[in-house]
């Protein structure tokens, strides 16, 4: 269902979002405070080209700027899942999303945006969002955490984000924490295996398995019920054994993640994306207790670890692209690509 807002007076210049995932694109309209005006959601189906969904989503975009009474976007950002390339305007080897692998977006957008349109990696694209209007908002440097079909890191490092020369900077979903564990990023024991929704579900086929080989009552998957991210941790909550366990294991290794970050980087903030944002009584504590473990004792206490600021956080991010690349415009910055 979409959603539109009546703009204020402060509305003079608006933004185009196009927040792209495994499962849906989102489509808003915003402005330069980071307001979401408009939005709406279309699903982002397997079976159909980069180029369709596209298109369908700019369609959707002008439908809603007409519906609220906005002119066209001055800017368009598209959030996508890295890595990608900007020298080649392209994205790399995208988990998850086949048909996106190796998709020329830099020449779609530039063909078929309206104004100035550009793309960036989703993780740096949210820390980027937290900066301007979210949890990183006020300080030096952040760590942002993606946790959703995929797990990336957006680094907001001496007040800006940094995304390495090639662009892939952040990209921790490829990193192995375990030599066998869950498979994410095309590696066992990965990051992206025990931080992801997907990852975690295998956690959680496995510790059901166990919980059924030695008499332990679980819900988990009853009755054939789908396993999710979504129920895992609704169990959790309830204190079933085989979701507990599964959190208890991602929590674990995903702590351990944070701890090696905090020694790296000495972050301000550490802010956790969807899952973590969803579940902080969850996530949270086990996190917390790892990096006080396991992180230098001086960086640890002054690291503080929290859940995203921001209200529409898929939205703003796709905003926050635009946002930059309409100030870039302005300002003919050569610092930030368009």
């Amino acid at each position: 269902m979409a959603r539109v807002t009546t703009p204020d007076s402060a509305s003079r210049v608006s933004l185009g979002g196009l927040d792209i995932g495994g499962t849906k694109i989102g489509v808003s309209v915003g402005d330069l405070d980071g307001r979401v005006l408009a939005a709406d959601r279309l699903p982002s189906a397997r079976d159909r080209a980069p180029e369709e969904l596209l298109a369908a989503a700019l369609a959707r975009l002008r439908e809603l700027c007409a519906a609220a009474g906005l002119p066209p976007p001055a800017a368009l950002g598209a959030a996508c899942p890295g890595p990608l390339s900007y020298a080649e305007g392209r994205l790399l080897e995208v988990p998850n999303m086949p048909r996106w692998q190796g998709f020329r977006i830099g020449a779609w957008l530039d063909a078929h945006g309206p104004g100035i349109a550009t793309f960036m990696n989703d993780a740096n694209a949210s820390v980027l969002a937290e900066a301007l209007w979210g949890a990183a908002r006020g300080v030096g440097s952040a760590v942002f955490l993606t946790m959703s079909t995929g797990m990336g890191a957006g680094l907001w490092l001496d007040g800006r984000v940094y995304e390495g020369p090639l662009a892939l900077a952040g990209e921790i979903g490829h990193l192995q924490l375990r030599d066998e564990g869950p498979v994410g990023f095309g590696r066992r024991g990965s990051v992206e295996g025990y931080g992801s929704g997907p990852g975690m579900v295998q956690v959680a086929r496995a510790e059901r398995l166990i919980c059924e080989q030695v008499g332990r009552p679980t819900r988990l998957g009853a009755g054939g019920e789908e396993i999710t991210p979504e129920r895992i941790c609704a169990l959790a909550r309830e204190g079933d054994p085989a979701a507990v366990a599964t959190v208890d294991r991602c929590g674990a290794e995903i702590g351990r993640l944070c701890a090696m970050l905090v020694d790296l980087l000495n972050p301000d903030r550490l802010i956790l994306g969807t899952i973590g944002t969803a579940y902080p009584d969850l996530w949270l504590p086990r996190l917390r207790r790892a990096v006080d473990a396991e992180a230098i004792p001086a960086a640890a206490a002054h690291v503080q670890i929290v859940t995203s600021g921001l209200r529409e956080r898929g939205d703003q991010t796709a905003l926050a692209v635009a946002r930059r690349a309409w100030a870039a415009g302005r300002a003919s910055d050569p610092g930030i690509r368009r």
